[in-house]
């Protein structure tokens, strides 16, 4: 724990009025709390490492028995990454731009949830959404959401209606015509913002956010990477070269890893 939070929680405690922890809100707050813990251990760990080993088993399958990294989905996807890789590298940091993606998704996820927003601010030194609605979800949303991953392919979506995003447009600029394929560009955007979700993503885990804290740490973050595994998951499928490699092969795959895990710890206690 940081200086900053042992400090915070050390005035908490000081702080407390007293008899505060027989509050029924209070309690109700610690059953959940403890409830989110044996959640997170029992079923969202082994969880997590399912899926973790079912991505790689699939990234795997993929590399060595198709031309998934000769694809333009995969190409473009990886070039995107590498443009916020080297732009993160070289000093770029969007930290407002972040924290505007960050407080959008607790407000949209409020709204959702039928929450009223009574204020909200973004800055570069922070951010915060007030509303009368909080939960697992409002909470942890911009954790689990790649808020402008999400923009980017709404944005493509709308477009594709009038426009075929597979073929080739002629776009003149100054004396030279390019002929640009707009889904090259979805897919690179794509790649960009994810990665730029993961960067700020990790940062804000490792800065121990207060909304991890609310929710249990352990709990948050187990759903965290859970969540983006799964994204990581559907962005393979959709970049997939092979039509036969889709949500049923997956399916198959992380049964088979799961069923495996468990008779090698059914062997090993038994």
């Amino acid at each position: 724990m940081s200086s900053a939070n042992r400090r915070r929680h050390l005035h908490e405690s000081r702080t407390r009025p007293a008899g505060i922890n027989n509050r029924p809100d209070v309690r109700k707050d610690r059953a959940l709390l403890l409830w989110k813990r044996w959640i997170g251990g029992v079923l969202l760990a082994p969880a997590c490492l399912v899926t973790a080993v079912t991505l790689i088993v699939m990234l795997w399958r993929a590399v060595t028995r198709m031309d998934f990294l000769r694809s333009e989905e995969f190409i473009f996807f990886t070039f995107g990454g590498l443009v916020w890789g080297v732009a993160y590298l070289a000093g770029v940091r969007p930290v407002t731009l972040y924290v505007l993606g960050h407080e959008l998704s607790h407000l949209f996820t409020a709204r959702m949830f039928g929450g009223r927003i009574f204020d909200w601010k973004v800055s570069a030194a922070g951010g915060y959404v007030e509303t009368d609605k909080s939960n697992t979800w409002i909470t942890l949303a911009p954790y689990l959401i790649p808020f402008y991953t999400l923009i980017i392919m709404l944005a493509f979506g709308i477009a594709g209606l009038a426009l075929d995003m597979q073929e080739a447009h002629a776009v003149s600029l100054w004396k030279w015509t390019l002929h640009v394929k707009p889904t090259r560009f979805l897919y690179a955007l794509i790649g960009l913002t994810w990665c730029f979700h993961a960067t700020y993503t990790i940062k804000t885990v490792i800065a121990e956010q207060g909304d991890l804290k609310r929710n249990g740490e352990f709990f948050s973050m187990m759903l965290i990477f859970l969540i983006n595994a799964f994204l990581l998951i559907a962005l393979f499928l959709a970049a997939s070269p092979s039509p036969g490699l889709g949500l049923g092969e997956v399916l198959r795959c992380w049964w088979s890893v799961a069923t495996g895990m468990l008779g090698w710890v059914w062997r090993l206690v038994f």
